[in-house]
């Protein structure tokens, strides 16, 4: 049979595969060994030199501090026999570190040197403090001498030979370590060549053995499937063996014949479907249309309000700012007059944000109005203290032409104090530092008008009857600011459409702008 074929096979296979992996863990844990030897010598080695290093470092300021006998010397040999003991002490802790991949051989040798070098900097230092004694006591001949005779004796003569010999030991140590490790990699690597051709001779003869008892059967099959994958499912294969491709060639067959069923069936109900899908695509059509109306709305409110949530912080921070500038002993009515107008803003802002909410609970993008009668002169003014705290910062100047008379209209407070901001907005915005801006405010025979003419960059006649179409500006605009939105105007006209009012612009370029707003008087003051 096939199957038991195919299963000598494959545990054939996998017993090479076995052994090669043995082999390959066997040699990374010997090549692991070694070059964790070889490291611990090169860290050994970089050890000594440090050693090395720092002693001859520290022992050259303990001679400059013996002549020179400067505070600065005395710090510098502190510091020199920290970082020498720093040095002993990580060499002292590699040397009484156990190794397990060097063994024990090897630590009494190095645990002799190191004690050679403790002792002998022990040494030093009472040879360095018996010197200095003698210069104090002024025998400089004498301290020069035993300092000479130091340097030559023991410096030269027994801590520079012992410290070589170390240095050359744990030379010796890494080379050897790392010349094990090419040799151990070396023999890793035709172990694994010579099991990985092992496995591959046998793998190819087994698959050339298999593959002649394969062949017809899996051509036989593969004809079949191709019947079928061309839609013929009237095909049927003939494979009389009584292996598992004989049973896979009868399962084959039923295969083919209940796909003949399920065909016939899939086409009455895929005509059923197209129709249903039809029917489901012009309902989704429709509703997309929709969709895509409320999200353009909703979209377009949104632009409106996040521009005009940037006028009223503004103002709010520049009347805090004006307020902490300016003189310290305020009264508690100044206070009181900028706290006011900041309450104001921040209803103004709360309105906004209302707008956000409703947008959001009703998917639609209308602006709510909450009408009553109120005193557009009062509003003015209020506008226009607002209007001079954004200018301050451009130098630029606000006056107001208006009668103290109270003016009465019909409408929503907070939506005519957004128009005021826009065109309040823009003129300090768009004129020159220095300029000036005038409001003024008067009555008409039914309406009432007012005015902002400020001294800016002004706006070309071809564009003064675009400028209020949502997002554009014109190019002088653009030039002088970039940080505009084209959304500020087109919401002023909108709130005076509401209104029952309009708003017009009279310009010339690079000398100035005057809006005009106009509004329906309320029965009691006409």
């Amino acid at each position: 049979m096939f199957r038991f074929r195919l299963a000598a096979v494959i545990i054939v296979s996998f017993s090479f595969v076995l052994f090669l992996g043995i082999t390959l863990y066997w040699s990374s844990n010997q090549v692991a060994r070694y070059f964790q030897r070889s490291q611990t010598a090169y860290e050994t080695f970089d050890h000594y030199e440090r050693l090395s290093q720092e002693a001859y470092r520290h022992f050259k300021q303990r001679m400059d501090g013996l002549i020179i006998n400067s505070p600065t010397a005395q710090a510098g040999i502190e510091a020199s026999k920290h970082r020498l003991y720093d040095a002993m002490q990580a060499l002292r802790m590699t040397a009484v570190t156990e190794n397990p991949t060097e063994g024990l051989q090897n630590k009494p040798a190095e645990l002799e040197r190191v004690a050679h070098f403790t002792a002998f900097l022990d040494a030093s230092e009472y040879r360095f403090d018996e010197v200095e004694r003698l210069r104090q006591q002024g025998k400089r001949e004498m301290a020069v001498q035993a300092l000479s005779k130091f340097s030559k004796e023991e410096i030269d003569e027994k801590f520079q030979p012992l410290i070589d010999t170390a240095i050359n030991a744990e030379r010796e140590k890494a080379g050897k370590a790392r010349q094990e490790l090419e040799d151990l990699v070396a023999r890793s690597r035709w172990l694994a060549l010579l099991a990985s051709l092992t496995a591959a001779l046998f793998s190819l003869t087994s698959g050339v053995l298999l593959l002649r008892g394969v062949r017809k059967p899996i051509e036989t099959l593969l004809k079949g499937t191709d019947e079928i994958a061309s839609g013929n499912l009237d095909y049927r294969i003939a494979l009389d063996t009584r292996d598992e491709f004989g049973y896979l060639a009868t399962h084959f067959n039923l295969m083919a014949q209940e796909l003949t069923l399920q065909q016939d069936k899939l086409r009455e109900s895929r005509l059923v479907l197209e129709k249903r899908v039809a029917e489901r695509t012009f309902d989704l059509h429709r509703l997309n249309e929709e969709l895509k109306r409320m999200d353009n709305a909703r979209r377009e409110f949104l632009a409106d309000i996040s521009h005009e949530l940037r006028t009223p912080i503004t103002v709010i921070r520049g009347e805090a700012e004006v307020t902490l500038r300016g003189k310290v002993n305020r009264n508690a009515e100044e206070y009181k007059d900028a706290l006011h107008r900041i309450v104001e803003l921040s209803m103004q802002l709360g309105k906004y944000i209302n707008d956000l909410l409703f947008l959001a609970r009703t998917e639609t993008a209308n602006l709510q109005f909450e009408w009553d009668n109120l005193d557009l002169a009062e509003l003015v003014a209020s506008a226009v203290e607002d209007f001079q705290v954004m200018a301050e910062e451009n130098s630029i100047s606000v006056s107001l032409d208006a009668s103290t008379q109270s003016v009465w209209v019909r409408g929503d407070k907070q939506r005519l104090r957004q128009v005021l901001f826009i065109l309040g907005d823009n003129a300090c915005r768009y004129s020159k530092p220095g300029g000036h801006i005038t409001v003024a405010l008067w009555l008409g025979e039914n309406e009432v008008n007012f005015s902002l003419t400020d001294q800016g960059i002004g706006i070309p006649d071809q564009d003064l009857e675009r400028i209020f179409d949502r997002h554009f500006r014109s190019p002088n605009a653009l030039l002088s600011r970039d940080d505009g939105t084209g959304l500020g105007l087109p919401m002023a006209k909108s709130i005076m459409k509401a209104h029952g009012g309009r708003i017009t612009v009279t310009s010339t370029e690079n000398s100035g702008s005057t809006f005009t707003v106009t509004l329906p008087l309320t029965l009691a003051e006409l």
